[in-house]
């Protein structure tokens, strides 16, 4: 089995990874080369790799994520970060788990990613995969966003804002839960709107088939916006450019160990459903 190795910048040390993984991975029998800690997706994936394996916390698991589905590998998550919502096998588990792999016997979770892209009148001028979220939103302090949302070309709404974020099922536990969005199960293909700050009581996050193509349009030429995919990747928005997204055509696949349960996750990551008192909500 060869590995692709997604470490995090500063946590994962050379004396941890001499002293804790590669002796795991050669026990195993494994073959592994190691991808620059930060990068924009252009690192060469070399022929015969049969898994991303990341070591790190949420940030570096979406870093091997992208490339996960660009190339159509699945990926493992190791926690050695804070969050490590993303990651859901920790570092005594290594062993175990990619010998579960190797046998075939841990499971396999299929997500879904976006893809957006920003078209000008000339042509794209960016495109990428976000695998939680793309969000507009702007830039200073002055003035309040004016933009407009489409849906397969028919108008969502004209919002005042200071933004808002486009998310996957798996990204609704980021950006999007921070500005009330919704926490929807990451095996669903959906797409969640959700406005930032909206200058109306009445605006409300939305949630979209994966089929439908989200069209966002900046409104004033004076105050353009910004568009960051998983905040990796940051462009400016325009009047007169759009912004696309949509459900990427390839799952992102995901290695889950049989008792990982979702909303265990929620309670003790986000003490979600907390009860002052009770020992478990």
């Amino acid at each position: 089995m060869k590995l692709a190795l997604q470490l995090h910048p500063k946590r994962v040390t050379d004396e941890l990874l001499e002293q804790r993984v590669f002796p795991v991975l050669d026990e195993l029998g494994c073959q592994y080369y190691v991808l620059p800690r930060r990068h924009q997706g252009d690192v060469r994936i070399e022929a015969g790799t049969d898994l991303i394996l990341v070591l790190g916390g949420d940030g570096t698991f979406l870093y091997g994520a992208r490339l996960a589905v660009e190339h159509s590998l699945p990926i493992l998550g190791v926690m050695v970060g804070r969050v490590g919502f993303l990651c859901s096998v920790v570092l005594d588990e290594l062993e175990d788990a990619l010998r579960a792999v190797k046998l075939g016997e841990m499971p396999l979770e299929e997500r879904y990613a976006l893809d957006g892209a920003i078209v000008s009148p000339e042509g794209v001028r960016a495109e990428h995969i976000a695998v939680n979220d793309v969000v507009v939103f702007r830039t200073g302090m002055e003035k309040i966003r004016d933009f407009t949302a489409h849906d397969n070309g028919t108008l969502i709404a004209r919002y005042r804002a200071d933004g808002i974020i486009l998310a996957s099922a798996t990204g609704t536990t980021a950006y999007t839960m921070a500005a009330g969005g919704p926490l929807v199960h990451p095996s669903l293909n959906v797409i969640v709107m959700t406005p930032v700050c909206a200058h109306s009581m009445f605006t409300k996050p939305l949630i979209l088939p994966p089929d439908h193509g989200v069209e966002i349009t900046a409104r004033s030429e004076s105050y353009p916006m910004t568009v960051s995919f998983d905040g990796a990747y940051v462009h400016e928005l325009h009047k007169g450019d759009k912004l696309t997204v949509r459900t990427h055509t390839t799952p992102l696949r995901v290695y889950r160990p049989e008792q990982y349960d979702f909303f265990l996750v929620l309670r003790q990551k986000f003490q979600h459903g907390y009860l002052y008192g009770v020992e478990d909500a």
